[in-house]
């Protein structure tokens, strides 16, 4: 055997105990309240209620794009509230002039998965105007393995991404 040929062998046998004793993915729980904190005036639990008392918005059709480019999903309607609507209702917490740019705010779901959003691309570019937090889908309260809430990113090239699945809590985080 050649050595490349051998050395790929012996990564390709490095590889199988991993796969073999990898752990399926982490299930999330349903959250019931989305909980924003950080870089805010004053850190907000926001149930579905409050949510829902803030101005609502519909995706229209999307399709949940994983980072492969495999269609995870597709749905005719998100409905829910803007991001950018959620932070405004909060306030955020600045501290000097053009303090907010360098913000990042940080969705993150019961299961640990994490996404990221910065200041600039939520408040000065059209990605902001489809971010959304979502309760509804296609006219149904979302299911069991999405969650009370959900977050999608509906102008990104892919949405799976930074769909977040069982959705609850918003972080601002002040880069120094």
């Amino acid at each position: 055997m050649r050595l490349p040929a051998l050395l790929f062998s012996l990564a390709l046998i490095s590889l199988a105990p991993a796969a073999v004793f990898a752990q399926a993915p982490a299930i999330g729980t349903p959250s019931h309240s989305l909980r924003v904190s950080g870089a805010v005036k004053a850190k907000v639990e926001l149930d579905l209620a409050a949510l829902k008392r803030l101005t609502p918005h519909d995706s229209g059709p999307t399709t949940v794009v994983c980072a492969s480019g495999a269609t995870m999903g597709k749905a005719d309607n998100y409905r829910g509230v803007l991001l950018t609507d959620v932070l405004k209702h909060v306030g955020l917490k600045l501290e000097g002039h053009k303090d907010d740019r360098r913000m990042v705010i940080v969705a993150r779901a019961t299961d640990g998965y994490v996404v990221t959003f910065s200041w600039s691309e939520l408040f000065n570019t059209t990605i902001g105007k489809e971010v959304l937090v979502a309760w509804e889908k296609d006219g149904q309260p979302l299911d069991a393995k999405e969650g009370q809430l959900l977050l999608i990113s509906g102008q990104d090239i892919k949405t799976g991404p930074r769909h977040v699945r069982w959705l609850d809590r918003i972080e601002v985080v002040r880069i120094p």
